[in-house]
């Protein structure tokens, strides 16, 4: 390619981002309460009891609650990276824009590639997690098909996507409000049957060895944060909203579990049952169900189905919200970026998420154990999840280098988070199975022949138009 024809090529590419920049197509229509209780959903916090927590708890017995505070701090490290970001960047995308502005078009791609991969599957994580709790739980009265499962979780999941923003909100707000107060409730019922004497969770610690794989699950925790910054272009002062609204969900939810966990393992000490209910295949819900007697059914079904729709909603907006940055953009074709006429939402970007929803999930249901498919797609989003941080954090890195006036602290703040991201992505890579591995890896390099395809795409069309 001539100097002459790349120098062309990058003035239109640069008008078109001027262009693009100056025009807000989406309305910015929710608050902070909005973003946080999507966040705190997104987080499915009795899923991740189920699962994360459950590991923490079976690995580190008695001082598992310890290594949920520590993953949450290690987590919170990574949000404060996200913080700092956000405060620069208020346009729908948030990881694809933090790269594609602060490190290259090629970078911001690649990321926004790894978004969608990570939020599809985190979504589809929290989709299978809440049909295998309910048709577990009703499994003594009725059985109910997986299939059947999955579209009482996804067809309101499908209806609040298509909805828009706003809605979903709402419905998150209350939701995720009601089972803040069961969570609540959980931990009250906890010390109550433990007759309010406390234990020690440092009488016994375990080995750094075992706290470290305790902690690689207890980071999976405090994960709903990452669904919030691609409705950055829909928040009202998203420069100061979205990342507080990040650093708390990660406080508040890595802390509450922490004690959900607590009053738990206290509950068990005291009742002299501990042993048997680590034994047991699902720890937390043989808890709930000694604490709530006979209010247990209901509240694990709320709990499995609202959990569900929560957590798949927020990461399949995210997903959707991607999707609209990256061809508002012109990194991928520009008709995914049509809003709907009456309610500005992006509708082709939405069915498009549904669909890929329904491909990926639909077919492994008929012949794969529900759980199964939750700890997978757990283990490969949690991948995706790290590599999407690590740019994040060089993005932040780069945008203080270069500046005239560095500001330590974000500069710091960026080092860390690319030691600790790094340091954990090393460890997962080496401690997962082959396939999670050849997934990931995989879907990065599909990502960037489908960039050099766009890119001599490009190159044909802009060679094409000079010549005519």
């Amino acid at each position: 390619m001539s100097v002459t024809l790349r120098a062309k090529m990058e003035n239109v590419k640069n008008i078109q981002d001027i262009d693009i920049e100056s025009k807000s197509k989406l309305t910015r229509s929710v608050g902070f309460a909005d973003i946080f209780f999507m966040s705190f959903g997104g987080q499915a916090p009795f899923l991740s009891m189920l699962t994360y927590a459950t590991a923490a708890l079976i690995l580190t017995l008695f001082f598992s609650p310890i290594v949920l505070i520590i993953g949450t701090l290690v987590v919170l490290i990574n949000g404060a990276g996200v913080y700092y970001l956000s405060r620069k960047h208020d346009e729908a995308g948030g990881y694809f824009n933090y790269a594609y502005k602060s490190l290259s078009h090629r970078f911001g791609f690649e990321t926004g590639w790894l978004y969608l991969f990570y939020s599809l599957l985190y979504a589809g994580g929290y989709i299978t997690g809440s049909i295998f709790v309910l048709t577990y739980v009703v499994s003594p009265y009725i059985v109910i098909p997986p299939l059947v499962a999955f579209l009482i979780v996804f067809i309101p999941t499908g209806a609040f996507l298509l909805l828009g923003i706003r809605p979903s909100s709402k419905y998150a707000v209350f939701s995720a409000s009601l089972e803040l107060v069961v969570l609540v409730g959980v931990i009250a019922a906890g010390f109550y049957g433990a007759h309010f004497l406390v234990y020690n969770p440092f009488t016994s610690i375990p080995s750094p060895a075992i706290i470290f794989l305790g902690i690689l699950f207890a980071i999976g925790i405090p994960t709903g944060y990452g669904a919030i910054t691609p409705v950055s272009g829909e928040v009202k002062n998203a420069k100061r909203n979205v990342g507080k609204a990040a650093i708390l969900v990660i406080i508040i939810g890595g802390t509450l579990e922490a004690l959900v966990l607590y009053s738990l393992v206290d509950y068990g000490i005291a009742t002299h049952s501990f042993s048997a209910l680590v034994s047991s295949n699902l720890p937390v819900i043989t808890i709930v169900d000694k604490i709530a007697g006979p209010i247990a059914l209901p509240l694990l079904l709320f709990a499995a189905i609202n959990d569900g729709i929560l957590g798949s909603l927020a990461f399949l907006t995210a997903f959707s919200r991607n999707l609209y940055a990256m061809s508002e953009r012109g990194v991928i074709n520009k008709a995914l970026s049509k809003l709907h006429s009456k309610r500005g939402t992006p509708v082709i970007a939405g069915i498009i998420t549904l669909i890929a929803a329904a491909i990926i999930l639909m077919p492994v249901l008929i012949f794969v154990n529900a759980f199964v498919i939750f700890l997978a797609l757990g283990s490969i989003a949690g991948l995706g999840n790290l590599m999407v941080h690590l740019t994040a954090n060089f993005s932040l890195f780069k945008e203080n280098l270069v500046r005239a006036q560095r500001r330590i602290r974000e500069l710091g703040i960026g080092v860390l988070g690319i030691i600790v991201s790094g340091f954990v992505f090393i460890y997962s890579l080496l401690t997962s199975d082959t396939y999670v591995i050849e997934l990931v890896l995989g879907f990065i390099i599909l990502g960037f022949i489908i960039l050099e395809m766009l890119d001599v795409h490009q190159y044909v069309k802009a060679h094409t138009e000079i010549n005519s």
